[in-house]
């Protein structure tokens, strides 16, 4: 297969995690990101990485103002402004979620206030393409706890976790006009890996992942 010329692609990884519990320096999330960027080193001369943590950044929920029909942008929310900017920029979105019952607080903020501003514009024009319009887009769950739960992670419990983190965040991304590249016809919205395969060093449905999703071969 002839590879494509990726060359200098601008990828994003957002981490979804609000873990700060005492003695955690790294995020699964953020370990993750980290292996996505480091796959993706292997075939992209040039490429232009970077992480964001969503637990690093003071967002705050959609008050249904509307005023982003006019502007396209947050009119209370600077920081959410930047990271959208941030996205808009990007050739290559990576969204990585922890389950939390089902998905964390701030990338719900994220994805709602994407979802009205292009929600709002379509509803007056429904030819109106988002700015964030084609972008590849991927999405990695994690989840775990104690006991049967993590030993069923190879089982029904991914399953479980694509069901209500991976799932909803496709119905958004969908809204928004992302383009979600699918992992398979069954994982079609993403994988869903353990968090213990980013403690052991990197998961090998992550590399396939990352690959599929720049369209080149393993090397």
């Amino acid at each position: 297969m002839e590879q494509p010329d990726n060359q200098g692609l601008r990828i994003l990884c957002i981490s979804a995690s609000n873990n700060f519990r005492p003695g955690i320096k790294e995020t699964y999330s953020y370990q993750i990101c980290k292996s996505v960027l480091d796959e993706a080193k292997k075939h992209i001369a040039g490429m232009e990485g970077e992480i964001v943590e969503l637990k690093n950044l003071d967002l705050s929920p959609c008050r249904d103002c509307v005023k982003c029909l006019s502007s396209r942008r947050c009119a209370t929310d600077d920081t959410f402004n930047r990271l959208y900017e941030k996205i808009i920029a990007c050739d290559i979105l990576f969204i990585v979620s922890p389950h939390y019952a089902p998905i964390p607080a701030k990338l719900c903020m994220l994805l709602e206030k994407m979802e009205e501003i292009t929600f709002y514009r379509w509803d007056k024009d429904t030819s109106y393409q988002s700015e964030v319009y084609g972008i590849k887009t991927a999405v990695i769950a994690h989840g775990g706890g104690s006991g049967n739960e993590v030993a069923q992670a190879d089982g029904i419990s991914q399953k479980d976790y694509k069901k209500v983190v991976n799932d909803p965040i496709a119905n958004a991304l969908h809204t928004i006009q992302l383009k979600l590249i699918p992992y398979d016809d069954e994982w079609n919205t993403g994988i869903v890996v353990k968090p213990e395969t980013a403690e052991q060093g990197f998961d090998k449905k992550i590399g396939q992942y990352v690959r599929q999703v720049l369209n080149v071969e393993a090397t």
